[in-house]
């Protein structure tokens, strides 16, 4: 029979008792019970009572905690007492749920890749919540009948876990559905999250308590499945968690999601008749009045102030309160406007494209990759048309400018800084981020002017003007209309009207540091580049910052503390980087006759024993060689199922180097950085050399004359040193900053540290 298994964390801890050993596939249920006179910091491992799901009658709950009682759970002497609170316990009380089903090898529709759907849920009312689900729910939810059908098939693979405490009320069971909904979601095997709504709380009664309780349940849910379960610590580093739509945001962060919403409702139509699927909640299908000004809402705020954590959020609240779900048909040839999705998440970096895209894909909002999940040049050419002035069709658009075919309701453009504001070999356009506006009602546009790295990304007076960098337009609610001037690549002139919001984060989310430190990094990557004295706050949340006077310590450090971090249940996620100032090519191979060779960042020491910049080279005595940005990815032999995985939580990069472009957007544990001769100190500050960098993209003049150089190698800089979350360590290049940096800190490090 199809069993149902409940567990009680902590529960009657002054009795002992003996675990019932649980079948191969069960379900468990979670809770934590403490009696008024017991000691609440005792906690016994978890028990279970067993129930075939099917059966959800007063008697057959009432049977399942009889036989739970005769197996001297409730205590030696049997008391009545503890009896009758434990039958409340699961019966009266708000309780939590977990319901799995493990299709692996289930079918070739099914098989291969996550094996788990699940659904997480609160109720006041367990059986009459599990007879809703089996009897009702599948006549009108598509994704609850293929549920049910699949556990009258193989009754042994569907689980529920059931989670109690005593101290449950409405708000924390709300915030424990909505944080094992994030959680959920981050685990690798799991393919599909059920349910989808969004409940975090703000404060309440027994608020304070929720961490313990959330924690001490996952820990048990952890001890007995593992694969579903993975460790806490390894759910809170993953990138997917890091983007998660469910994360509770902080009360700057949520007064934006207001703002950003409040103009979106502006130009929202009602439209119940519309027929789009709406997700839970959702106040039914809309309508973007199309005859408006293209809504822009602009996003900014600096490395680490949470716009990725906003901009998800963002996206599954329009999804889910909106109904602006798009048509996920499995015909979507990309050109039909029928086929076309409502709302998109554009994004020019392949990794975090591919954090967006399981997050949509696990969280039900696309069918495929790339349907709401797209790059800057996919998303132009879908909504264009594709003839060239002959007539004849082309496999992208001739001339963005002047080929808008449709518009979107809704755009999300993460790191808009990315994008180009030129033409490339696979875009013939002048400015990516116009020719998005063209295709949108409503574009939500995140951007951080210290992330522009390139010259292709150099943003002029007008683009400035527009993204809030330059007058008193980011202190503004609401602005005029921006009227754009451009011209096309025949000479002919074009405008453009956006209606034109900002929007701004300043709070520091990813570095957790006293603001002591944090002003420290924040000086030191200014345009000034001032170098002092550290003195972080002993009160507040230290923050390692060690400064290393050979590249070999540092490598050693950074090992030492992914050892460290995995040793405690966490991915690691401890990495070097490096300032782009050594050769690569992911086009070209640096010794042809070679094929183990790879590029690699390279330092020699010399003579009087400083360490010095070399292109080429071996590790050997006295000298440091490793692999870098992504040239593991092809030794391991699998480089198309890594690259969808973030570059640090694959376990083989400890063993190379990141740039710039592995690192962007994504966090680490502690980020050792090695800071390559293009970054000097001089006369008391910060000094770069662009001579000495290897990236051509930010150092050519020839793209974009009026572009700045130097601007785009201290962007460079603030990124890397901003990336650790618990720490960074610090090699540098040249003598000068290497002695300035350790005496700001105190001296060098040694390998013990």
């Amino acid at each position: 029979m199809y069993k149902i298994h409940y567990c009680s964390v902590g529960f009657l801890a002054d009795h002992d008792f003996e675990p019932i050993s649980r079948p191969s596939c069960i379900q468990i249920g979670v809770g934590s019970w403490h009696s008024e006179t017991m000691d609440s910091s005792s906690a016994p491992q978890p028990v279970v009572m067993t129930l075939p799901y099917g059966d959800f009658s007063d008697e057959d709950f009432s049977k399942a905690i009889a036989e739970y009682k005769q197996a001297k759970v409730v205590g030696s002497q049997g008391s009545k007492v503890e009896g009758r609170l434990l039958e409340e316990l699961f019966l009266r009380y708000p309780t939590v749920y977990i319901v799995s089903a493990d299709e692996r090898d289930s079918g070739k529709k099914h098989g291969g890749g996550p094996p788990y759907v699940v659904y997480v849920g609160e109720t006041n009312d367990i059986r009459s919540r599990t007879r809703q689900h089996i009897e009702l729910d599948p006549r009108t939810r598509t994704d609850w009948e293929r549920l049910v059908r699949f556990m009258r098939n193989h009754q042994d693979r569907v689980c529920q876990y059931i989670i109690g405490d005593r101290h449950f009320n409405k708000s924390l069971t709300l915030d424990m559905e909505n944080r094992l909904m994030g959680y959920m979601q981050s685990v690798d095997a799991v393919k599909l999250v059920m349910n989808r709504r969004t409940n975090a709380q703000d404060m309440y009664y027994t608020s304070d308590e929720f961490d313990s309780i959330f924690s001490k349940a996952w820990q048990t849910l952890h001890e007995m499945e593992p694969d579903l379960f993975p460790e806490e610590k390894a759910i809170l580093d993953s990138a997917l968690f890091k983007a998660s739509p469910f994360r509770k945001l902080t009360d700057e962060q949520r007064r934006a999601e207001e703002a950003v919403l409040h103009v979106l409702e502006s130009v929202i139509i009602q439209n119940p008749s519309e027929g789009f699927h709406s997700m839970t909640e959702s106040i039914g299908p809309v309508q973007i009045n199309n005859k408006a000004h293209t809504q822009v809402i602009v996003v900014q705020g600096m490395s680490g102030t949470g716009k990725t954590v906003l901009l998800s959020h963002l996206f599954y609240q329009i999804c889910a309160r909106y109904g602006i779900y798009g048509n996920l048909n499995d015909k979507d040839d990309n050109h039909s406007s029928k086929a076309r999705q409502r709302s998109y998440i554009i994004v020019n970096q392949t990794e975090q494209a591919n954090v967006y895209n399981q997050m949509a894909l696990k969280l039900g909002l696309q069918k495929k990759r790339g349907q709401c999940v797209v790059g800057a040049v996919q998303f132009i050419n879908r909504f264009s048309k594709h003839t060239n002035r002959n007539g004849r069709s082309t496999g992208r658009a001739a001339d963005p400018m002047n080929s808008v075919d449709a518009k979107a309701d809704v755009v999300l453009i993460d790191e808009a800084h990315l994008l180009l504001t030129q033409g490339s070999q696979s875009y013939s356009g002048s400015n990516q981020l116009y020719d998005i506006l063209r295709r949108a009602k409503v574009a939500i546009v995140v951007f951080d002017p210290e992330q522009v790295l390139r010259g292709s990304q150099f943003v002029d007076a007008q683009e400035s003007r527009l993204l809030g960098l330059t007058g008193s337009e980011h202190d503004k609610t609401f602005s005029q209309p921006m009227l754009i001037h451009e011209k096309s690549r025949d000479g002919q002139a074009h405008e453009d009207t956006f209606q034109v919001s900002h929007v701004r984060l300043d709070q520091q989310m990813r570095i957790q540091a006293d603001p002591a430190t944090c002003a420290w990094l924040d000086r030191m990557t200014a345009k000034d580049g001032v170098i002092e004295p550290l003195h972080p706050d002993p009160w507040e949340h230290p923050y390692e910052i060690k400064v290393f006077d050979s590249p070999k310590d540092l490598r050693e450090f950074i090992r030492y503390k992914d050892r460290e971090q995995r040793g405690e249940g966490s991915l690691g996620l401890c990495r070097l980087l490096a300032t782009y100032d050594w050769p690569y090519s992911s086009k070209k191979h640096p010794d042809p006759l070679d094929s183990s060779r790879h590029w690699q960042v390279v330092l020699r020491q010399g003579d009087s024993g400083q360490w010095v910049w070399a292109e080429e080279g071996q590790e050997g005595d006295g000298e440091f060689a490793m692999p870098w940005n992504y040239e593991l990815y092809e030794a391991q032999g699998n480089s198309a199922a890594n690259h969808r995985i973030a570059w640090a939580e694959l376990p083989f990069t400890i063993d190379e180097v990141g740039s710039i472009f592995t690192i962007q957007g994504f966090d680490l544990n502690y980020a050792g950085v090695i800071i390559g001769p293009s970054v000097t100190y001089r006369n008391g500050k910060i000094k770069f050399e662009p001579k000495f960098s290897c990236n051509t993209l930010a150092t050519n003049h020839r793209s974009e004359p009026e572009m700045n150089p130097v601007d785009n190698l201290r962007h460079e800089f603030n990124v890397l040193l901003k990336r650790g979350v618990h720490g960074l360590g610090l090699f540098a290049v040249d003598p000068e900053l290497r002695n300035r940096l350790a005496w700001a800190v105190g001296g060098f490090a040694s390998v013990q540290d």
